[in-house]
């Protein structure tokens, strides 16, 4: 797999709810108390939904737009990758007035479910924000609710109701128009996977009534989690050696940002920090970030292993449950995000592996035939002193 190149679907799916949101109407009938023979329609709620795609996939396309006819809609949001990784979505929820009907003033109500599938680490990285928006600019005017996928799927399962006007201080019914803007983006994400999540709506007629939530019976079992690190593989190795690259020299390191020597040429490190031996030119540790060398802005992986090759050994750090694209967020990295070469050696090289999405079968593991402890090292949070980093799921945890 070229991580570069990476191509990942992500679908958001909403469904009107059942009930008064048909599409088609529902009469509300009122028998005159004094004229038994007479009957009159007092209003329908009728509502309209409408999709535009902002930014991001999409948007600008014949599919970027358009009004959902009957009480199932489906937002179309194209393929979140290396053509883009974010995009934002507005929704339009009207009332309209046609010829003598009025309308009546309708709740409405939002709902998910969990992503399907369930428990994919696509779920977890997939970041999501909710806002009410000005329904000219797009403009998000106040946050319904943010977070992954998975925890805004979580925090929307039993109904949401949604202000008619959100201007005010208090939650109106709607009476004319709404709407919401949905902002996405893909972070720090390397897999194939798909996900969709369903948002139902569901309008309720304000008149003459109290309106209660629709779903507020529904089942809410929390939304599983996914592991966020389900393998872990070699993403590539940085040599410590002299006439490779500028700022480095035999077992010495200066400050700055270095491509991989063996691996993905598209990766690399941004060492921002480093320890050498007192009055020499050896370095013994380091502190550093992944960087994407292709696209300065784009999301970077997690790691999951990094080990520090020095003399006959190596330290191996390994990440814990959660995950960072940064040694300061390693176990056993100090205070200031430095890792170390075992017994104060100097750095011959560091080997960088990442957290991945690929199944435990297609896993190729986060391995580097050069490091064997001859000595003493591996000593370092998860390592094991002689044996190799060889790790196919979570780092070696």
């Amino acid at each position: 797999m070229i991580l570069s190149r990476r191509r990942v679907l992500a679908a958001l799916a909403a469904a009107g709810g059942a009930g008064a949101l048909t599409g088609t109407g529902t009469a509300a009938m009122l028998r005159d108390a004094e004229r038994f023979d007479a009957s009159i329609t007092t209003g329908t709620v009728d509502l309209v939904v409408e999709y535009d795609l902002l930014t991001g996939p999409g948007s600008g396309g014949p599919d970027g737009s358009g009004t959902v006819d009957g009480p199932r809609i489906r937002i179309p949001v194209d393929s979140l990758g290396a053509d883009g990784d974010a995009g934002s979505m507005l929704l339009t929820f009207a009332l309209p007035q046609e010829g003598d009907a009025v309308n009546n003033p309708a709740a409405l109500w939002l709902a998910t479910d969990c992503p399907a599938p369930a428990s994919t680490a696509l779920a977890e990285a997939i970041r999501l924000t909710l806002s009410y928006a000005d329904c000219d600019s797009g403009t998000p005017i106040e946050r319904i609710v943010s977070g992954s996928l998975r925890e805004v799927a979580d925090g929307l399962r039993e109904g949401h109701r949604v202000d008619g006007d959100p201007t005010t201080d208090e939650v109106d019914c709607l009476t004319d128009e709404v709407c919401l803007l949905v902002e996405y983006e893909l972070a720090g994400y390397v897999g194939t996977e798909t996900v969709d999540v369903p948002l139902w709506f569901s309008a309720v007629q304000c008149r003459h009534t109290t309106p209660e939530n629709p779903f507020a019976d529904r089942d809410t079992e929390p939304c599983p989690a996914a592991d966020p690190c389900p393998c872990c593989r070699t993403l590539g190795k940085l040599e410590f050696e002299g006439g490779t690259q500028p700022g480095l020299d035999d077992s010495f390191a200066e400050p700055g940002t270095y491509a991989f020597t063996e691996g993905d040429a598209d990766y690399g490190l941004e060492i921002y920090d480093t320890v050498d031996k007192d009055g020499e030119r050896e370095t013994v540790g380091v502190a550093f970030r992944l960087v994407n060398l292709a696209d300065s802005d784009a999301a970077v992986p997690s790691l999951c292993t990094v080990a520090v090759k020095g003399g006959p050994g190596f330290e191996q750090y390994d990440r814990d449950d959660g995950t960072a694209a940064d040694t300061a967020g390693l176990p056993g990295s100090d205070a200031d995000g430095l890792v170390y070469a075992p017994d104060g050696k100097g750095i011959s090289h560091v080997t960088v592996c990442i957290c991945t999405t690929e199944s435990a079968a297609d896993c190729p593991g986060c391995t580097d035939p050069s490091l064997t402890n001859g000595g003493r090292g591996g000593t370092g949070n998860g390592g094991r002193a002689g044996n190799p980093v060889k790790n196919s799921n979570g780092g070696g945890r």
